[in-house]
């Protein structure tokens, strides 16, 4: 017999949260979320649908990287959102924002790799994991968003221009500083610092890109443009070339790479403020 699947409507109890995610929603296997809410001693026995509850937060549903409490306003079996679900999987014109919002668990796994790391102060692996996550960034934001999705976006979407300009800063940023992080890690040394306001930057990127940008985009990509764009987005996968680490010492043609990330950096900041602006 298949587990039922439990839609939970919760909201973050930190009281200090700043990236988005003080209410939300999470399917979740009922087994998981009586795992979950066994971490905290004042849920009350035999819990009902209906009623609240508190929880610690699942693995990445948190963007800042860290279990939080979380308190269930509402509790019901999501049968029909999961048939639904399997249903749109099975189809044979997929979604490219649906495959999107999916393979940020992917780049999130890479950001644990770096977290992990950073914890174990270990320089070698930080050299492996930074430039694993380079690799699946430049992919799935540079590749998949900038060169195939926001082209077919063009002229459809209100605002787009300045909507694509802002989500490009984003991606420029984070990169920016990951450069700068590898580049230090070149010397030997380990800047918390950058590195944690990349993973900050990303972690809240992702967010503001499943729960706003992705949201507003959707409704104007049809059948068709999902087939084509889809198409395009499984050819990168198969061609995608990763970089390797390489060794850690300093590279003249890395170092004229970050140059022009940093251009491109100043260049969407003066995109997106004329478009703010005007």
């Amino acid at each position: 017999m298949t587990e039922k699947i439990l839609k939970i409507k919760y909201t973050c109890l930190h009281p200090s949260c700043v990236v988005f995610c003080k209410n939300g929603e999470l399917l979740l296997p009922e087994s998981e979320f009586a795992r979950l809410s066994s971490a905290h001693k004042h849920v009350p026995e035999g819990f009902n649908q209906g009623e609240e509850a508190l929880f610690k937060s699942p693995r990445n549903a948190c963007r800042m990287g860290y279990g939080q409490q979380f308190k269930a306003l509402s509790v019901a079996a999501a049968e029909d959102e999961n048939a639904e679900a399997q249903s749109e999987e099975n189809s044979p014109v997929k979604d490219p924002i649906a495959h999107l919002i999916a393979e940020h668990n992917k780049v999130l796994e890479k950001v644990e790799r770096v977290e992990e790391h950073l914890i174990k102060r270990d320089i070698g692996g930080l050299w492996v994991s930074t430039a694993d996550l380079d690799n699946i960034l430049h992919l799935h934001g540079g590749i998949k968003e900038e060169e195939i999705l926001f082209p077919a976006l063009s002229g459809l979407v209100p605002f787009g221009e300045g909507l694509v300009a802002c989500i490009n800063e984003d991606h420029r940023e984070i990169v920016s500083l990951l450069y700068s992080f590898r580049e230090a890690l070149k010397d030997g040394n380990i800047n918390d610092k950058i590195i944690g306001s990349s993973l900050v930057a990303l972690k809240s990127h992702i967010r503001k890109e499943d729960n706003e940008f992705f949201e507003f985009v959707k409704k104007y990509i049809n059948d068709e443009m999902k087939e084509a764009i889809m198409s395009k987005m499984e050819l990168a996968d198969k061609t995608f070339a990763p970089k390797e680490p390489g060794e850690r010492k300093f590279d003249e043609k890395e170092a004229a790479e970050r140059m022009k990330f940093h251009e491109k950096t100043l260049e969407s900041r003066e995109i997106a403020c004329d478009t703010c602006c005007h």
